[in-house]
C-alpha cells in the first residue's frame, strides 16, 4: 500500500489518500485540496472514510463523493457527533463496526473502534505493513481532547492501551501533525508513559 498525506483545511488537518493495486480510499477529507480534485491514472476511488465527525476531518466528505461517487463510511456512533457539532450527518452508506475489514486492491484495512476523542472514532490498520491511520486519537508526543462533546477521558485511556498493545513496530498516521511509531510514543509520550506505569 502506498500512503499519500494532503494538509487540508484550517486546523491542518491530515488527509490521507492510499492506493493499492488499482483501487483507493481517501481518509478525513476536512476540506477541499487541489490535489485531492485531480483524477487518479488506474485507480478507482472505493471508499471515503471518516475515522471521526468532526468538521476539520469531515467537511469535504460529500464534495469528493459527489465527484467520484466514492461510499462515506464511518462507525454509527459518529451521528451524534454531527449533529452536537450542528451539522447533518452525511449518509452512511455502510456501518462501521470494530473488527469489519475493508478490501483494498489485493490488500486490506481493519477497523478498529477507538472511542475517547469522540464516541465513534476508528483507526484503520493495516495489519500486513503495521500501519495505523489514527485520526485524533494519538499524535507525536500527545493524545485527542476528550473535553468536545461525546469525548470520555477514560474511554480514550482504554483505546490508547489497546494501541499499544499493537507492539513497538507500527508506524503512526495522525490526523494532526508529523508521522510517529509505536515505540517512539511509548518511549516519548508523557500521556502513554502514565499509561504503561500504570497511574490513572
Amino acid at each position: 500500500m502506498e500512503f499519500r498525506r494532503f494538509v487540508v483545511g484550517p486546523l491542518y488537518t491530515n488527509a490521507y489518500l492510499i492506493l493499492a493495486d488499482g483501487e483507493a480510499a481517501l481518509v478525513d477529507p476536512g476540506d477541499d485540496h487541489p490535489q485531492l480534485r485531480q483524477p487518479l491514472p488506474g485507480y478507482t476511488l472505493r471508499y471515503v472514510l471518516l475515522t471521526h465527525g468532526h468538521f476539520d476531518h469531515a467537511d469535504a466528505a460529500e464534495l469528493v463523493q459527489a465527484r467520484t461517487g466514492a461510499p462515506i463510511l464511518y462507525h454509527p456512533d459518529e451521528q451524534s457527533t454531527f449533529w452536537a457539532m450542528g451539522r447533518k450527518p452525511p449518509s452512511l452508506a455502510r456501518p462501521l463496526q470494530d473488527g469489519d475489514r475493508l478490501p483494498l486492491g489485493r490488500e486490506e484495512l481493519v477497523v478498529w473502534h477507538l472511542p475517547g476523542h469522540s464516541p465513534g472514532s476508528v483507526a484503520y490498520l493495516w495489519e500486513r505493513g503495521r500501519v495505523a491511520l489514527v485520526g485524533d486519537i494519538l499524535f507525536a508526543g500527545s493524545v485527542g481532547r476528550s473535553d468536545l462533546p461525546g469525548g470520555s477521558w477514560e474511554a480514550l485511556g482504554r483505546s490508547l492501551a489497546r494501541l499499544l498493545g499493537l507492539g513497538d513496530g507500527w508506524r503512526i498516521l495522525p490526523g494532526h501533525g508529523p508521522e510517529t511509531d509505536l515505540a517512539t510514543e511509548r518511549e516519548r509520550n508523557p500521556y502513554l508513559q502514565e499509561l504503561t506505569d500504570g497511574k490513572p
